[in-house]
């Protein structure tokens, strides 16, 4: 079984819960993933503008510091997203981290959009043991870094059912493209009534199976051209989505709602994808605090439906989200949240929330060889046991 380190979230004079951070690290074993002088990639959502809910600064700062105490040079790291939202871009993106309190000066290291200013900065990363995916795209920054630091809030999500560790490294490790990859099912399709003729899906398309207009010409000179319509060549096209990721007017819609074995089992695809050549080189902490029904991603957060439970840390992602899954489920409910009068609340808290069964995700993640779900929890001194 893998060990997750379990702290409390009570807090005294002088023995504040931020402390609590440094002391999970080490004895989860930070010491052994990073060594001197490692670029270490601290994985954070530094949640979407308008979302109270999402991981405080303070504490991806007391991580950063722990790294830096270990020899390491951090960088705080998140990557753009495939939905028109501010964090769509680089720009916007670091505009809403300082926003909701990500910055140089508050995180002590520097502040990376992982990939690029576009979302284009990519590595594909082949995955061998793949059934759903056979190459991933994973930003350039995550891929290149030498180690992973990977801090999670554990919450409930509208598709995923669970949102904790593997889904951070999947989906969050991942491009728009790798994102449009991971939520969609069929080939992508164009909606004529928005497209502007603007051709720039037609310069990102791998296997030029893009075409314009009722002749099928190639791309046009940018610029609005409503003769111009997008076309899809569904014989040549990949699926591989880096043209619903660049249309600025979104007129080659992402199919959100996929089927869910499918989307969850290429999210541990990623995963994998993710932390391959980092072997014994990352380390995850989870914080059960604020646990609220959906993802940070929305602009919006519903209040938490369990009291604050503490955090975990674990160089098992398979684990410690199980640990996390297990934790909140057996926590006691707080009256008139979302989680109240769902049928099968008071045994499996995340699949009631959506009706939304996560757990494909730690099993596909298992399988590959990430981690395994049985876990042995581990109090730190002083912690109240959960």
């Amino acid at each position: 079984m893998s060990k997750v380190f379990f702290t409390d979230a009570h807090a005294k004079p002088g023995k504040p819960l931020t402390g609590k951070v440094g002391r999970l690290l080490e004895a989860a074993g930070l010491g052994e993933v990073v060594a001197p002088g490692d670029m270490v990639a601290v994985k954070v959502h530094w949640g979407e503008l308008g979302n109270p809910n999402y991981l405080r600064p303070v504490f991806a700062r007391k991580a950063v510091e722990a790294v830096q105490g270990a020899g390491g040079r951090p960088f705080v790291t998140d990557t753009n997203v495939l939905y028109r939202a501010a964090r769509h871009d680089a720009l916007g993106n670091l505009e809403a981290a300082a926003q909701n309190g990500y910055t140089r000066e508050t995180m002590g290291a520097p502040l990376i959009v992982a990939d690029g200013l576009l979302g284009h900065d990519s590595q594909d990363v082949p995955v061998p043991g793949g059934s759903r995916v056979k190459s991933a795209r994973i930003a350039s920054a995550i891929r290149w870094s030498d180690a992973l630091v990977v801090l999670s809030h554990v919450k409930g999500h509208m598709l995923f059912g669970f949102g904790g560790a593997l889904k951070n490294l999947g989906m969050g490790c991942a491009t728009p493209a790798g994102k449009a990859e991971l939520h969609q099912d069929l080939r992508p399709k164009v909606a004529k009534e928005r497209c502007v003729g603007c051709g720039l899906c037609g310069r990102v398309c791998p296997e030029d199976a893009i075409t314009y207009g009722p002749k099928g010409r190639g791309a046009p000179k940018p610029g609005p051209d409503a003769k111009a319509k997008a076309e899809i060549d569904e014989s040549r096209c990949i699926g591989c989505g880096e043209c619903v990721a660049v249309c600025p007017e979104e007129a080659i819609p992402i199919q959100w709602e996929t089927a869910q074995a499918p989307l969850l089992e290429k999210t541990a695809e990623y995963a994998w994808a993710a932390l391959e050549g980092k072997q014994g080189k990352a380390i995850f902490v989870s914080f059960l605090l604020d646990v609220t029904p959906d993802c940070d991603c929305c602009d919006w957060s519903d209040p938490p439906f369990v009291p604050n439970l503490g955090l975990l840390a674990s160089r098992d992602p398979v684990a410690i989200d199980n640990a996390a899954a297990d934790l909140v489920s057996r926590a006691p409910r707080f009256k008139g949240s979302a989680l109240e009068g769902k049928p099968g609340a008071d045994k499996d808290a995340f699949t009631a929330l959506h009706g939304r069964d996560w757990r494909g995700l730690l099993d596909h993640a298992e399988r590959l060889g990430l981690g395994k779900r049985s876990y042995e929890l581990v109090p730190l001194p002083g912690s109240k046991a959960p």
